[in-house]
């Protein structure tokens, strides 16, 4: 068993899709990232001619000449794996090891997934939501508008009765000023300018963007990537509420989903359960689960934009969240010693 890098994009695309991999493991995002000045791996685990498993790593550099990798959403193991997980571990773990890395920060799907002694594991603040909706567009829009709460196909058709145009088009600029209305609005921090810029260049990304009066009123940016579109960013002027503007986004966004022949339409972050079973997002079997069943943390960041979502009628999935394998020990403490010691000043 070995770890080699990948050169190829559509060796990397077609076998991360294969295997159900998320965009956040695609060879495309990966160049956005690439795009900021991040620095990143492709990995493969592999096996004579069997590839067991898949890691696009982003290096972040910390104290001393430390650094630390993160693999978003991952790794992502090959479906017809037939090795136990804790051999792809300690593989990666070794490789990392060798670049001066402390800790590999992971967010597999199942915790299962990481068989590696529990000591060296410790979870952290999710950097990627674990928990989302996933809506299963193989069912016609009629299925899909009987599946929503009845408040939301009321807003739906309410915003389609107003005089709202509909454009597909990149512009940096709207989603930059709406986004900035909407973070103070809700009290969450946005990422630079930059990368937002970087986000919209790629080619899996597609944004639509609501008009009322030639006046921007809501904006939503989509990624595409396999059998999934994934709805990544919202943001909307509050002035305009009463138009329900956002809803008639997502609509539309789900249709865009079907015409482009994916599979699942994935919401991306909600609220947690407070008690939540750990459900694969892979899993093909969605559940229809009403909102007085989806028994969420009210006090998540997310938990505001949760019950608006969850009108749509999408199944719910739980992942474990984040974790960081510690390579080196004391380094780790250290590390997490000097963090705490920075915000008390």
């Amino acid at each position: 068993m070995e770890i080699k890098l990948i050169p190829d994009k559509n060796q990397w695309n077609d076998r991360l899709v294969a295997s159900g991999g998320p965009f956040t493991q695609s060879w495309e995002w990966g160049d956005v990232l690439i795009a900021e000045g991040k620095k990143v791996e492709r990995l493969a685990v592999v096996e004579g001619e069997q590839v067991l498993a898949q890691a696009q790593i982003i290096y972040s550099r910390i104290i001393f000449g430390w650094q630390y990798a993160f693999c978003p959403k991952g790794p992502i193991e090959s479906s017809k794996l037939k090795v136990e997980s804790y051999k792809v571990y300690e593989n990666l773990i070794q490789y990392l090891k060798n670049k001066n890395c402390i800790f590999f920060r992971i967010e597999p799907e199942l915790i299962s997934n990481i068989q590696y002694p529990i000591s060296n594991i410790k979870k952290v603040i999710d950097i990627n939501p674990s928990a989302t909706l996933i809506l299963d567009l193989k069912k016609s829009e009629k299925e899909l508008l009987a599946s929503m709460y009845q408040k939301t196909r009321y807003n739906i058709h309410l915003a389609e009765k107003k005089d709202l145009k509909i454009n597909q088009e990149k512009n940096l600029e709207v989603f930059w000023s709406l986004m900035n209305q909407t973070g103070a609005r809700d009290k969450f921090k946005l990422h630079a300018k930059s990368h937002y810029e970087q986000v919209l260049n790629s080619n899996l990304i597609s944004q639509l963007t609501v008009y009322f009066n030639n006046t921007t009123v809501a904006t939503a940016v989509f990624v595409r990537f396999g059998n999934t579109l994934t709805y990544l960013y919202g943001a909307s002027d509050y002035e305009y509420r009463h138009l329900m503007a956002p809803y008639l986004l997502q609509w539309e966004g789900i249709k865009m989903g079907k015409s482009l022949e994916c599979e699942r339409y994935d919401f991306f972050g909600v609220a947690p359960r407070c008690h939540a079973e750990l459900v694969s997002a892979s899993n093909k079997i969605l559940k229809q689960v009403q909102d007085d069943n989806y028994d969420y943390d009210t006090k998540h960041q997310y938990a505001g934009v949760t019950r608006f979502k969850l009108g749509f009628g999408g199944a719910p999935f739980q992942a474990p969240g984040t974790f960081d394998v510690v390579i080196a020990k004391n380094k780790y403490k250290l590390y997490n010693l000097l963090r705490k010691l920075r915000r008390l000043f």
